[in-house]
């Protein structure tokens, strides 16, 4: 698959959601695909499944707008995020912001897993969003690499510097696509959580895109946070690099990232 070919695909899946149309929704995927709408849950396995859950979840909704971004492709994988706007039955006006990670067999998904958000209201897109600049291949999956240790390593140590290090000084951080950028940035927002967590231990799952600036990262964690039990959190995140590759080596430091990060709710569940 090529950028064009997911592009399409992309397009084809927004009109089968803002027409409620199931079947063509089933349509695009292959007869023994995989389609798992929340990431704890079981997957919609075959065309009559999938078919039959895209009935049930758009039964209650209508007025729907869909907002596709750009999407990043490797190979036969391909991230995506979406925004959708909608009536829904009960609850009003809602924004839905989200993120699908595919594995296409042909021109059609085989494996389907989806991470999304949601809120009251009317929100479109913000500035911004969904949109991928051309880069270096190499540089970004570099970049991504590094970045996802630091990441893993501040995270779990539950040390903000190895976090931080990883983001230039006027990076943006926005932990939920609704929610306004952290004040403070990335500092701040670990200064906000870090308190509350313990016990981490995490996992990443990374995607680039060839002479692509953005890289798509689908971390796993388990957690204890204050006054609960332990938890399992799962997260797709978006993030775009920028600067040279000497100077990430001669400081130690990845690129400039503007990060975001669609999740379900914090698709966080509590462990059995």
């Amino acid at each position: 698959m090529d950028t064009r070919s997911v592009g399409r695909w992309a397009a084809a899946y927004a009109r089968a959601w803002e027409l409620r149309d199931p079947d063509a929704a089933a349509a695009l995927f292959t007869p023994d695909a995989a389609y798992r709408s929340l990431i704890f849950n079981e997957p919609h396995t075959g065309s009559i499944a999938i078919r039959s859950y895209w009935q049930r979840a758009t039964s209650t909704q209508s007025d729907v707008r869909v907002w596709m971004g750009a999407p990043l492709v490797d190979g036969q994988r391909a991230a995506i995020e979406w925004w959708t706007v909608m009536a829904h039955e009960g609850e009003g006006r809602v924004t839905l912001p989200g993120c699908l990670l595919l594995e296409f067999d042909g021109e059609r998904g085989a494996r389907l897993n989806e991470y999304w958000h949601s809120g009251p209201g009317a929100a479109e897109p913000y500035e911004g969003w969904g949109r991928i600049t051309d880069g270096d291949t190499e540089r970004t999956k570099d970049a991504a690499i590094r970045w996802t240790r630091g990441w893993k390593t501040g995270w779990e140590a539950l040390d903000p510097p190895p976090f931080v290090a990883t983001y230039s000084p006027d990076a943006i951080h926005r932990s939920m696509p609704l929610r306004a950028p952290e004040p403070g940035g990335v500092a701040g927002y670990l200064a906000r959580c870090f308190p509350d967590e313990s016990d981490v231990s995490s996992r990443f799952e990374l995607r680039t895109g060839l002479k692509l600036s953005r890289f798509t990262l689908r971390p796993s964690t388990t957690r204890r946070r204050a006054e609960t039990s332990r938890l399992q959190a799962a997260t797709c995140c978006a993030s775009t690099t920028t600067g040279s590759a000497s100077s990430s080596a001669t400081t130690g430091t990845l690129p400039p990232v503007d990060y975001r990060t669609a999740r379900d709710g914090l698709v966080d569940q509590l462990e059995e």
